[in-house]
Parts: structure tokens; sequence; C-alpha cells
């Protein structure tokens, strides 16, 4: 074989391996896109999800909010009943503290008259 025979066998081989390079290259970019298409369709599914997952969280904070709010008025409340009873429980205490008082100055006197 001559150069000019290998040299033009040489080319048909180079050209037959770029014709097969583009065409696994055109069907590799097919793949690729499919995969990239897919991916990218699962980020926005995540997303989705996350922002429905982020919605929950935000009202579940709120709702604990509320509950802290309305369990703050109930101890608020049960405090100023319980300032109330002692109030009433003091003054209780004075007058039962009044009535012996009373009771034992009669005691007294009764004993002291002469019979």
């Amino acid at each position: 074989m001559s150069f000019w025979e290998l040299l033009a066998l040489a080319g048909i081989m180079s050209t037959i391996l770029g014709a097969f390079i583009t065409a696994y290259a055109i069907i590799n970019g097919r793949n690729t896109r499919k995969i990239l298409t897919r991916m990218g369709e699962g980020l926005i599914r995540m997303g989705e999800s996350f922002m429905r997952m982020e919605e929950g969280v935000i009202k579940m904070g709120e709702e604990y909010i509320e509950t802290r709010k309305e369990l703050r008025e109930i101890l608020i409340r049960m405090e100023q009943g319980q300032d109330e009873a002692r109030k009433e429980m003091a003054e209780a205490i004075k007058y039962l503290g009044q009535l012996i008082v009373s009771e034992s100055e009669k005691t007294r006197k009764v004993l002291k008259a002469p019979s």
C-alpha cells in the first residue's frame, strides 16, 4: 500500500469513528436531557413538599403561641383567684379571732360575776 492509500484509509476510518462518536453524543445528549428533566421535576416536587412542610411548621408555631397566650391568661386568673381566696381567708381568720376574744370576755364576765 502506498502512502496515499494509507492516508485515505486513515481518513475514512477517522470519518467513520467521528460519525459513531457524533451519534453516541446525540444519543447521550438526549438521555442527559431526560435525566436532567427528571431531576428538575424531582427538585420542583421537593421544593413544593418543603413549602408545605414550612407552612405546617408555621401553623404549628402560631397554634403554640396561641396556646401559650391562653395558658398565660388562665394562670393569671388562677393567681388572681388565689389572691382573693387569701384575702377572704385572712378576713375569716380575723373574724374568728374577734369572735374568740368577745366570747372569752363574756366567759370572764360570767365567771367574775358574783353568784
